[in-house]
């Protein structure tokens, strides 16, 4: 995965190799997707220092919206835009918002199709495994629903 980010830069998934990744897909028009993102705002300061990334991933809108919006609401971590949806398309992705956790390999271990409140208990110590085990092949794939 490679996408420009709001600031104009060229993010390449790769540049995140052996920490863990939060790859989060969202759209500034769905009010799931806004209430997450303040959510995950709070977990990157939270988890300031660890080996933990955060990407956004904006779905197909057009930037200076996007712009507008996180002018209002910033965030510490990279927003990335998937004008197209080709990433998007690639990864699966049927609803807004939707998350991946990657291991540091940047396999999958966690899907979450909906809102998840990253401030949940349950949520820190599936991040905790993540980020402080050494990933060697990793856990099986865990699809699950959003939930608080």
């Amino acid at each position: 995965m490679e996408l420009d980010s709001l600031d104009g830069k060229r993010i390449s998934l790769e540049d995140y190799r052996g920490q863990a990744v939060i790859v989060h897909f969202f759209a500034t028009w769905c009010e799931p997707c806004v209430g997450e993102l303040k959510s995950l705002e709070r977990l990157a300061a939270r988890r300031h220092g660890e080996r933990l990334a955060i990407l956004a991933v904006d779905v197909g809108e057009v930037d200076a919206r996007v712009r507008s919006f996180f002018q209002k609401y910033p965030v510490s971590f990279p927003v990335l835009l998937d004008r197209d949806r080709t990433i998007t398309k690639a990864w699966q992705v049927m609803a807004l918002p939707t998350s991946f956790v990657l291991g540091p390999e940047l396999s999958a271990v966690l899907f979450v199709k909906g809102e998840l409140d990253w401030d949940n208990r349950d949520v820190d110590s599936a991040l905790d495994e993540t980020i402080k085990t050494p990933f060697e092949g990793g856990p099986a794939f865990v699809e699950r629903e959003g939930g608080k």
